[in-house]
C-alpha cells in the first residue's frame, strides 16, 4: 500500500468503513474516536449488521473439550463427541479439536488450509502440556521507568528471536516458556489471526474473499491498547513475552514470516479494547453466565459503550449480529452495552468500563451521577 497516494488510501479505508453496512456510516465523535450513526431513521427490531465469523477467537482452557471449536456450541458441561486429531512430527497424538457436530467440523475443514490452523492449534496444546513440565517461577514485575523498560525488553526479545531463527527444530523445544491458562488464551486467539493473515496472502484462496477479507482490512486499522494496559497491570509485559515466545518456538514454518514482535504486540493489544466475550446462552436469571472465552469482530469494533444501549449483540454460532432495541433517529449514534453489568450502581459501572480505557459519559450515567 505504500505505493499508493495517501489521498486514496484514505478514500480507500473511508470507503470501506461506510459500506459495513446500509443502515449507518463511521464517522467521528464529539468525544474522541470514531462512531456508528444512523443514515435514517430505523425501526425498532431491524437487523443492522452481521458479522460472518470472527478473525480471531479463542475457548478457555477448562472448556476446551465442551466448547465447540467452530461454533462455540456449549451443552453445560456436555463433553463435545465430533473430534478432528493430526499426528504431529511423528509424536504420539496428545490432543484433538473438538466439535458438537460432524457438520461443524466440515465447516472447520472447508475454511482451513493444508490442515494449517489445526496444525498449529493442536501443536499449541502439545506444547502447552510440555511447558507444564517445567518448574513454575516467580512472575517478574517491571522496575524503573516503565515506557523505557518495555521498549529494552522487547528489543531483547528481537534479538531472541533472530538467534532462535539460527536454531536447528531440534533444540527448539528447550526454551519454550511455561504459560498458564490466561496466556494460553491468548495464544489461542493470536494463532487464529496470524492464519488469517497467512489465508490473505494467498492469491489462489477463494475461501477468503468478500467478508473475510473485509474484516482483515478493518482489523489492520483497530488501534491497540497494548501499552495502557501495561501501565495499568506491569506484570502483563513479561506475560505477553512469554506469549510471543511460545508462538514463535510453536507455529509451523507457514506462520512463522508473520511472527515479530510487532505485529504479536498489535495482535495483542487490538484484542484488548476490541474482543467480545463468549458467554453461555442461559434463560434461567439466577444462573450465572460461563464466560467460554472471546472473540474478534473488526467491522462490529466501531460500535460504542452506551449503559443505556439502543442495539443490542446477538451470538449466532459463532456469527454476530446487531439488532436496534427501539426506533433510532437520523443521525442518532449506535451504541452496545459492553459488559453485562448496565443494571450496577453507576459508580461500580465507571469502575468496571475504566477496563476499556474510556469513562462513560452516556446520559444514564451523567443523569445518575448528578442525582449522587
Amino acid at each position: 500500500m505504500e505505493n499508493i497516494p495517501s489521498g486514496k488510501i484514505h478514500t480507500s479505508i473511508e470507503d470501506t468503513l461506510n459500506s459495513i453496512s446500509i443502515f449507518f456510516t463511521v464517522a467521528p465523535t464529539k468525544y474522541g474516536g470514531r462512531g456508528c450513526f444512523a443514515r435514517s431513521a430505523i425501526p425498532k427490531g431491524t437487523q443492522i449488521h452481521y458479522c460472518a465469523s470472527p478473525v480471531g477467537s479463542s475457548v478457555a482452557k477448562p472448556f476446551r473439550k465442551e466448547v465447540c471449536t467452530y461454533c462455540f456450541n456449549y451443552s453445560y458441561g456436555d463433553l463435545m463427541k465430533t473430534k478432528l486429531a493430526k499426528s504431529i512430527s511423528g509424536r504420539k497424538e496428545l490432543s484433538a479439536l473438538h466439535f458438537c457436530s460432524k457438520e461443524c467440523l466440515d465447516e472447520f475443514v472447508n475454511q482451513d488450509v493444508d490442515d494449517i490452523l489445526l496444525t498449529n492449534l493442536l501443536l499449541v496444546e502439545q506444547n502447552y502440556l510440555m511447558g507444564l513440565k517445567k518448574p513454575e517461577v516467580d512472575e517478574l514485575e517491571p522496575v524503573g521507568n516503565l515506557d523505557e523498560q518495555i521498549d529494552r525488553e522487547w528489543e531483547r526479545v528481537d534479538q531472541w528471536a533472530r538467534q532462535i531463527d539460527a536454531t536447528r527444530s531440534s533444540k527448539r523445544v528447550n526454551f519454550l516458556p511455561r504459560i498458564d491458562e490466561s496466556e494460553y488464551l491468548e495464544i489461542k486467539y493470536v494463532v487464529n489471526v496470524l492464519f488469517n493473515k497467512f489465508k490473505s496472502h494467498q492469491p489462489n484462496n477463494t475461501n477468503n474473499k468478500g467478508s473475510m477479507e473485509m474484516e482483515m482490512f478493518i482489523f489492520e486499522l483497530l488501534q491497540s491498547t497494548e501499552r495502557e494496559k501495561y501501565h495499568k497491570y506491569p506484570y502483563l509485559l513479561f506475560s505477553y513475552i512469554k506469549v510471543f515466545k511460545f508462538i514463535k518456538l510453536t507455529c509451523s514454518a507457514e506462520l512463522q514470516p508473520f511472527i515479530t514482535t510487532d505485529t504479536v504486540r498489535s495482535l495483542i493489544g487490538k484484542n484488548l479494547s476490541n474482543a467480545f466475550g463468549i458467554w453461555s446462552n442461559t434463560t434461567n436469571k439466577d444462573e450465572d453466565k460461563e464466560f467460554l472465552g472471546f472473540s474478534v469482530y473488526p467491522s462490529a469494533s466501531f460500535f460504542n459503550h452506551s449503559c443505556d444501549p439502543n442495539i443490542i449483540k446477538i451470538r449466532m454460532r459463532n456469527d454476530m449480529c446487531f439488532e436496534t432495541l427501539r426506533d433510532i433517529a437520523e443521525g442518532e449514534e449506535l451504541c452496545i452495552n459492553y459488559g453485562n453489568f448496565q443494571n450496577e450502581d453507576v459508580n461500580k459501572r465507571q469502575l468496571e468500563l475504566q477496563e476499556w480505557f474510556f469513562d462513560c459519559g452516556c446520559t444514564k450515567c451523567h443523569l445518575e451521577l448528578v442525582a449522587k
